[in-house]
């Protein structure tokens, strides 16, 4: 084990207890082995800087991280996923998307992300410094023919050797895209293997049309890639059907959201280990009515935030998605609305011994805040406008 390091700054806001005032972290081999309160003259002193955890994007789509700006989402979401279908075609930089998305949810002060992944994930591209990364492969199948191709490919993912920083899981994409019976059983074999599962739910009225009528334009979308299937999706469906096998899982997350109903709503107060994730700026491009989130929040249940991805995002930052979310409410309070980028989505992932609070024996990742001197220094001021001055990186402090 390396010397020890030492950093002093004016507040160390834990996670976990109360804040710490000219708190010192104290690291070795990018772990954190101590956090106590100052003076320490050995420590390098990071100044007028608040310390937060390393935030944690518990939803992300990495490989369209070279869009500039989101595509439109004018029309709806079928509509949404045609310009999507579009982007990767027509994708022509030699560049890797996912190491630039890396890059940039490491200056974002990112401990780790969930990140759903459309092929075989190559984790060397992962770096030392790197966010942890829990890596779902995405499972597209809706028709009956495509069911046994598509169970082998999880098979063969989860069955790859594992490599350090990165944690494998799988992602049935959503309702309109999977087979019931595939999806039924992926959940199965994500259960015999202990891995997270993230599936998209919920998310869009062409969604819930498709799923309740068997028509509208996610059908017509469906149709024209030569996806859809008469037999795939029974008439009346509603998201509460692909909800309830999600139970027996220890990591099942929910992605968005954003139209579940009352018997839904009730379903997960009941199995407060089913986490939503939602993202902010996402669902307020798609202009859709108000996320239930507070009402989930209530009554128990987990609700972690995710930026998607830059085809719906402007950036993949979760402190923006954070401090937007803050500016609009005022019901919610602070310590929550971190807990929702930092701890609850790091129990939702399955990785709460690495990261999501500034502890001993996690990693040594911390965002840290530069807050404005003409406000009392509060977690909500910062919320409302702190600014990111840099990222205490496993032990390695970068100025922004």
């Amino acid at each position: 084990m390396s010397e020890p390091g030492r950093f002093s700054a004016r507040l160390v806001v834990t996670g976990d207890g109360p804040p710490i005032h000219n708190g010192i972290v104290e690291v070795a081999d990018g772990i954190i082995t101590d956090i106590f309160s100052g003076p320490d003259s050995s420590a390098t002193d990071l100044g007028n800087i608040v310390l937060l955890p390393g935030l944690v994007n518990a939803h992300t789509h990495l490989e369209f991280s070279t869009i500039t700006q989101p595509l439109a989402a004018n029309n709806g979401m079928a509509a949404w996923i045609g310009a999507v279908t579009d982007s990767r075609r027509q994708r022509t930089s030699q560049l890797d998307p996912i190491r630039i998305g890396l890059q940039e949810l490491n200056k974002a002060g990112t401990a780790a992300v969930g990140e759903i992944a459309t092929a075989d994930w190559n984790s060397t591209r992962l770096k030392p410094d790197d966010p942890t990364c829990v890596v779902f492969r995405e499972i597209i199948a809706l028709r009956p023919d495509r069911h046994e191709h598509a169970l082998d490919t999880a098979s063969n993912f989860l069955a790859q050797p594992a490599t350090p920083g990165c944690i494998r899981g799988l992602s049935p994409h959503a309702p309109y895209s999977v087979h019931p019976n595939l999806y039924n059983d992926l959940i199965q074999l994500a259960a015999s293997h202990d891995v997270p599962l993230a599936t998209h739910l919920a998310e869009s009225p062409d969604e819930l049309q498709l799923l309740a009528h068997g028509s509208g334009p996610m059908r017509q979308r469906l149709e024209s890639l030569g996806a859809w299937h008469d037999s795939a999706i029974p008439h009346a469906t509603r998201p509460l059907d692909y909800l309830v096998p999600l139970a027996p899982l220890q990591h099942p997350l929910v992605i968005h959201g954003n139209l579940l109903d009352h018997d839904e709503i009730n379903w997960l107060g009941q199995h407060t280990h089913v986490a939503v994730v939602f993202c902010p700026r996402t669902h307020a491009h798609f202009r859709l009515p108000p996320h239930p989130w507070p009402r989930l929040l209530e009554q128990g249940t987990p609700v972690a935030l995710g930026t998607d991805s830059r085809a719906s995002n402007p950036d993949l930052s979760i402190w923006n998605e954070l401090q937007f979310l803050a500016r609009h409410t005022n019901t919610i309070p602070a310590d929550e609305l971190l807990a929702m980028a930092t701890s609850t989505p790091a129990a939702a992932l399955g990785i709460e011994h690495d990261c999501g609070s500034l502890a001993p024996g996690k990693q040594a990742t911390a965002i840290g805040l530069q807050p404005d001197p003409n406000t009392s220094l509060t977690l909500t001021s910062l919320l409302e406008c702190g600014r990111i001055a840099g990222v205490l990186r496993r032990g390695r402090w970068q100025a922004a």
